[in-house]
């Protein structure tokens, strides 16, 4: 078996659980982890079997492909010589810290022929895959993606944070350009915007609600879709999807209702019936399969050419095109103070 051979550029907190699941697949060879912190690279190096190397232009010439997982704002700086070389390059999210840098690394991997896949993990969740497959033509979604404060990606806000995971599988099940965007945010730790709220009016007409905050005592991670087939929601941490959907003889003729309303002596009885005969309700529960290792699956079958990768850099740079709006939405007016964002920003 030709082994794919891949590098980890940065180990921490997330880029540790990268160097991990590669180790372990059989099609993989993990030619090393690049780590600027020598006692931390040559842990995790040893730990899984590996070499460690200090600069990403050090194992550059070994790999035909690569994991970025260093903080946002050395994106850029990590991933340029690949993407230059023509080497693969898997960016965890998002792309950049702005729109700018994003689209010149996407643009820097066409040059040179490079895959760019963007590590949006949520869409390899079996709970969002399982909703994707029961909505079709959503009309109206709404999210909310809030946790404790983790003290981790503080280089930026809440909108690259968190609301770009919602951002990305909201354009995703919409599969339409997004026509116009309002937004307000707060800060409280700073020194950026903890928590954010953006709707997302898309040229399909379907409109989504996205709350995301970092500054909540317990996490929350769901989707709820309205569309003409029924309600979905999905618990994207337990896995769990609830949906309801009308009846056969309702979804033929949803008019149907008005007529036994009208037969009904005591309409107000009729209370009892909606979720029981009217409405139908299945709960499923999705598969506790682990999304970062398919991820990675996805990565490597993408580096040797047998797949297109679900979330290629094309997509990436679009959610963050819609991030940047809902920053520009932000800036103009502060919830906190009725001031400009940026100026309660600076102040933080």
């Amino acid at each position: 078996m030709n082994r794919t051979r891949i590098a980890v550029v940065g180990v921490g907190s997330l880029g540790q659980h990268h160097a991990r699941i590669l180790a372990a697949m059989d099609d993989v060879e993990l030619v090393g982890v690049v780590e600027p912190r020598e006692d931390r690279g040559r842990e995790i190096a040893s730990k899984f079997s590996t070499n460690w190397y200090s600069s990403p232009a050090a194992v550059v010439d070994q790999v035909e492909g690569v994991v970025v997982a260093v903080p946002t704002v050395l994106h850029a700086e990590a991933a340029s010589c690949f993407l230059q070389a023509g080497r693969a390059v898997m960016m965890e999210k998002p792309v950049a810290a702005d729109l700018a840098t994003a689209k010149r690394l996407q643009q820097m991997a066409e040059a040179g022929g490079a895959l760019l896949q963007v590590g949006h993990v949520e869409r390899f969740n079996p709970a969002f895959e399982l909703l994707q497959e029961k909505v079709q033509s959503p009309l109206y979604i709404r999210c909310q993606r809030v946790s404790p404060y983790t003290f981790r990606s503080t280089d930026i806000g809440v909108v690259h944070d968190l609301m770009i995971h919602d951002i990305e599988l909201v354009q995703a099940l919409v599969n339409s350009p997004v026509a116009a965007v309002d937004s307000f945010g707060a800060v409280t730790m700073g020194p950026h915007e903890d928590f954010a709220v953006a709707r997302l009016r898309f040229e399909s007409g379907a409109i989504a609600d996205l709350t995301a905050g970092r500054m909540c005592p317990q996490a929350e991670r769901t989707i709820q879709v309205w569309s003409e087939g029924g309600f979905v929601s999905a618990d994207l941490q337990t896995r769990k999807l609830t949906s309801w959907q009308p009846c056969p003889a309702v979804a033929a003729r949803p008019g149907m209702l008005h007529d036994v309303v009208a037969a009904t002596a005591a309409p107000l009885t009729l209370k009892d019936e909606v979720f029981s005969k009217w409405l139908q309700q299945e709960e499923t529960q999705a598969s506790d399969a682990d999304a970062l290792t398919a991820e990675l699956h996805d990565f490597v079958a993408a580096v040797r050419g047998e797949t297109r990768p679900r979330v290629s850099g094309i997509e990436g740079v679009a959610a963050m095109a819609v991030a940047e709006r809902v920053l520009e939405g932000m800036s103009g007016w502060s919830w906190q103070s009725g001031s400009p964002f940026e100026q309660v920003r600076r102040a933080a």
